[in-house]
C-alpha cells in the first residue's frame, strides 16, 4: 500500500513537471530576444528599426492589420512590429551612446559608420543624423565638429526628404532580417 501511494505521488510529481516542461517559458523567451538583440551592429539595429516602423505603418493602413511582407519572405504583423519597436529601442539608445563616445574621444579622426552619398539610397542618413545628434556636438568648439556639423546639416535635409515609399524600397532589402534569431526569438515572444 505505502509503495502504491508513493508511485502514485511519483507520478504526479512527473506529470507536473512534464507539463511545465511543455508551457513555453515567458522568461526564457525574453532572455533569447534580449540575446538576439545584443548580437546586432549599431547598423543591423537601425535597419531592424526601419522595417519594423514600414511594417507597423503598414498595419495601421491596413484594416486587415497589415500582414503584408514588409521584406520578401517575411510576414510581420503590427503587434510584431509594435513589440520589435519596443524591444530595439532601449538597445539602439545605447548603440547610440556608445558610437558618439567614439566620436567625442577623436573628433578629428572619427568616421562615420555610413556612406553620405548613398545614404539616400539605403536609407540611412538617419543614423547618422542620430549620432551626430546624440554626440551633442553643438556644444563642443572643435575645428572638425565645426564639419560634422554641416554634415548634420546635410544628413537632416536628406532624412526630412525620406518619403514612406523609399522607406519601403529601403525595407525590402534588407533581407537578413527574415531568417535573423532576433525576428525568431519576437515571434516566439509574446
Amino acid at each position: 500500500m505505502r509503495n502504491s501511494y508513493l508511485i502514485g505521488i511519483l507520478l504526479v510529481v512527473v506529470a507536473g513537471c512534464t507539463v511545465r516542461q511543455n508551457r513555453p517559458d515567458p522568461l526564457a523567451a525574453k532572455n533569447s530576444l534580449e540575446q538576439a538583440i545584443s548580437n546586432l551592429s549599431l547598423k543591423q539595429l537601425d535597419q531592424a528599426e526601419l522595417v519594423f516602423r514600414v511594417a507597423f505603418n503598414k498595419s495601421l493602413e491596413s484594416w486587415q492589420g497589415g500582414t503584408d511582407d514588409v521584406v520578401a519572405g517575411c510576414k510581420i504583423t503590427g503587434k510584431e512590429a509594435e513589440r520589435g519597436l519596443a524591444a530595439l529601442r532601449p538597445w539602439m539608445d545605447r548603440a547610440l551612446v556608445v558610437e558618439s563616445k567614439r566620436l567625442l574621444d577623436s573628433p578629428k579622426n572619427y568616421k562615420i559608420p555610413i556612406d553620405e552619398a548613398t545614404c539616400e539610397n539605403d536609407c540611412s542618413c538617419g543614423l547618422g543624423q542620430k549620432i551626430l545628434d546624440t554626440a551633442k556636438i553643438d556644444e563642443i568648439s572643435l575645428s572638425k565638429v565645426k564639419d560634422l556639423r554641416l554634415l548634420r546639416g546635410r544628413l537632416e535635409s536628406k532624412t526630412e526628404l525620406l518619403t514612406s515609399e523609399r522607406a519601403e524600397i529601403c525595407s525590402e532589402a534588407v533581407d537578413w532580417i527574415c531568417h535573423s534569431e532576433f525576428l525568431k526569438a519576437l515571434k516566439l515572444a509574446k
